[in-house]
């Protein structure tokens, strides 16, 4: 079963039903488009280019859909990078409002604080979330091609760790992005991807050659087998299958696009137990 569910609501999104019923405390989902609105009605994020005073209010629309005030939303400046940031009730709000205010050239963030919304944008790329339940740690970072290869996804489990978690209680989603029936890319990323890989099967399932010099790239196979690595347990890893370029009426795509789209916003926040 898709554990990304489409919800039809005054503003539309993905919940990740699962972690949400287990943990009412907390929210985390990506948000979606619908295919009858204006193209760019639903972009969340200030860098692409639209309108910013309509950018603010779809955020504002987001997060009280959630329960939280727009005061939540805390957000990073992405490089595609793996810059991580760790986010106190000091930092809540940075960047919901204007770029200059975020997180400048950071990938990931994470927080033990309460009513602090995580945000971060994706068009293409892949959404990875962390929660840790004894904890009550979350987190969300941006992994493309460069983030995957910088094995971003291992450095959060780090950084869970240096707050005294353990790789195996850490529970950990990957949310929908291009899939590989979409994503074909070169030499220039599957060479750094094998570096990554260590499992030569893995990297088989990972990047499928199917013409010379070109391979359809699974990026979230990838940070799957990364999280593996990185001592995370099998069934506590949750992937979705939606394809951000297949699934067009939802979903806005960078590459499908040819780099003239909006932003989805993948989230995560927490009030109190």
């Amino acid at each position: 079963m898709e554990p990304f569910q489409y919800h039809d609501t005054n503003v539309p999104i993905f919940s990740l039903t699962s972690w949400q019923n287990q943990f009412p405390h907390i929210t985390v989902g990506f948000s979606a488009r619908r295919a009858d609105e204006d193209a760019d009605c639903r972009n969340y994020a200030l860098h692409v280019g639209d309108r910013p005073r309509q950018v603010i209010e779809n955020r504002r629309q987001l997060s009280g859909e959630l329960g939280f005030a727009l005061a939540a939303w805390t957000c990073a400046e992405q490089v595609h990078g793996v810059h991580i940031e760790h986010v106190t009730q000091a930092d809540r709000g940075k960047g919901k409002e204007g770029r200059e205010t975020a997180f400048q050239d950071t990938d990931g963030l994470f927080t033990s604080e309460t009513d602090v919304l995580l945000a971060a944008y994706f068009a293409d790329c892949v959404p990875l979330y962390f929660y840790h339940p004894t904890l009550d740690l979350i987190g969300v970072a941006h992994a493309g091609w460069k983030g995957t290869v910088g094995q971003i996804g291992s450095l959060m489990v780090k950084r869970f760790c240096e707050q005294g978690a353990k790789p195996e209680e850490i529970l950990v989603a990957i949310g929908p992005s291009i899939g590989p029936c979409c994503y074909e890319v070169d030499e220039h990323v599957i060479g750094p991807m094998r570096k990554v890989i260590a499992d030569s099967q893995a990297m088989e399932r990972i990047a499928v050659n199917h013409i010379p010099g070109r391979w359809q790239c699974d990026l979230k196979t990838a940070n799957a087998e990364i999280f593996l690595q990185a001592g995370i347990l099998p069934e506590h890893i949750t992937v979705s299958k939606w394809c951000t370029s297949c699934d067009h009426q939802y979903f806005y795509s960078h590459r499908r696009d040819k780099g003239k789209t909006g932003r989805m916003v993948a989230w995560i926040g927490k009030q109190e137990r």
